[in-house]
């Protein structure tokens, strides 16, 4: 090899060092702006965490005060190297209607703790609704109330035409907010068959029954009744009188509802199935008109989201799970729709059953028995009384939300459980088990009316 051809190579090894380190600085500035660029989207996706904590934290706070505002000084909600500086920021207004408000809420990650100015912003729009007392919480035949695990019901009045039976932790009314609680004893003969004369008021029993961690609190009239349970649990609370010894109570009856001229108003009808009813596909927002007829089975799941503009009748099952809504028409006011379903009504997941702006919510009713005329039975006594109200036909689980809306296992029994808040619960028989708390009744500590979400808009 001459010295002309070292030279050469000494050149081609100088070009190829400085190709390689203009690639190396390319890359390195790609991933630093992809780093940053990272970075950033990881501070913007925490933003829009802040402003949806910012509407769970003010919707919680409205249903302990209806006239909260909002958090008008920044809620610090993390400080640490590696998020930064998180906060939040809501403002609460009255809409016209008088019985919605909308939330605004802003979140904010700053990238140091120590630079004010340094920082990335989501903001989030909701709208919610309140919705009132039904005046009961619970109205149930002689199956009575059964309540275990920590199973609450608070804020309104409770009926029960038959006994309650209380376990686990399960409460009646809170000391602060005792509650009216009347108890027939209309539950004999006892046994499984009974006869043709079942119900009737017990004359030799004592209507409720309580473990040691249960408690009642409020004014108690209960047929027969003279015990306040093992550990004292039937208590007057802050305002109630506790048990009233002596006192009779009424055997209320069961709220009449005509099936038959429901099912006569019917304009429209449909499949059970049929895309156009339920969210096969997307979209999935879904519009029910009034008067409608849907054969056959009922599945509303994932997020389909279905406005009803009245009263509906299934002729199969309804099963409303997944992050399903079912939302009340404000066109409605203060009207309740009501679904008849002719089969079984189960509700789980998230699934969330929206009131309107007026606050009225849907009314869920199951006509099913085991007695041989269902779904078409107009009276219930004896033998086929007491066989139907231990069928569950209506199934409420998860966490699901139905404040404001009424389920009524017409002739059978409605089982709850999960957490979450309901209206109230009617039927021959309601029981309420489960590790999570269920909170009947529209009125929580408080507030006057239960608040939930019945719109969301991320503004930026």
């Amino acid at each position: 090899m001459n010295k002309h051809e070292s030279g050469y190579i000494l050149v081609a090894v100088i070009v190829m060092v400085l190709f390689l380190t203009a690639i190396g600085l390319s890359i390195a500035a790609l991933t630093a702006a992809q780093y940053q660029h990272t970075k950033r989207e990881v501070y913007a996706e925490n933003a829009q965490l802040l402003a949806e904590a910012g509407i769970e934290q003010s919707v919680q706070q409205l249903n302990t005060d209806d006239t909260f505002a909002g958090y008008g000084a920044a809620q610090q909600f993390f400080n640490n190297t590696y998020q930064g500086r998180g906060t939040f920021a809501t403002s609460i207004t009255n809409n016209a209607d008088g019985n919605s408000k909308t939330i605004v809420a802003e979140g904010r990650v700053y990238r140091s703790s120590s630079d004010a100015s340094a920082y990335i912003t989501r903001k989030i729009k909701a709208t919610v609704v309140g919705t009132n007392s039904t005046g009961y919480s619970v109205l149930t035949g002689p199956g009575g109330l059964i309540l275990g695990g920590s199973a609450n019901i608070t804020n309104s009045q409770v009926y029960v035409s038959g006994t309650i039976t209380m376990n686990g932790a399960a409460k009646i009314g809170t000391y602060n907010n005792p509650v009216m609680v009347t108890v027939a004893n209309n539950a004999c003969p006892p046994g499984n068959s009974p006869g043709p004369t079942y119900p009737q008021v017990c004359t030799s029993s004592q209507p409720i029954t309580m473990a040691h961690s249960t408690n009642i609190y409020g004014t108690v009239c209960a047929t027969g009744q003279t015990s306040t349970g093992p550990n004292n649990n039937i208590q007057p609370g802050n305002g109630g009188a506790g048990l009233q010894t002596g006192c009779t109570a009424p055997v209320y009856p069961q709220a009449a509802y005509d099936r038959q001229a429901h099912i006569n108003a019917v304009t429209t009808t449909g499949s059970g199935n049929s895309n156009t009813y339920v969210c096969n596909n997307s979209p999935f927002n879904r519009s029910w008109p009034g008067n409608l007829k849907l054969t056959g089975n009922v599945s509303i799941g994932s997020s389909c989201d279905i406005t009803v503009n009245g009263n509906v009748y299934i002729t199969g099952n309804l099963t409303i799970n997944g992050a399903a809504k079912l939302r009340v028409a404000n066109s409605l006011g203060a009207t309740r729709p009501v679904i008849v379903v002719d089969g079984t009504i189960t509700i789980g997941g998230s699934a969330n059953l929206i009131a309107n702006s007026a606050g009225s919510g849907v009314e869920l009713i199951s006509f099913k028995s085991s007695a041989s005329c269902s779904p078409n039975c107009t009276s219930l006594s004896g033998n086929d009384l007491k066989t139907s109200q231990g069928l569950q036909t209506i199934t409420v689980g998860g966490a699901a939300s139905l404040p404001g809306a009424v389920v009524n296992a017409y002739w059978s029994k409605v089982t709850l459980s999960g957490s979450g808040n309901m209206g109230a619960a009617s039927g021959q028989t309601v029981e309420l088990n489960g590790a999570g708390t269920i909170v009947f009744g529209t009125v929580l500590a408080s507030g006057s009316k239960t608040w939930t979400i019945s719109s969301y808009q991320t503004l930026y």
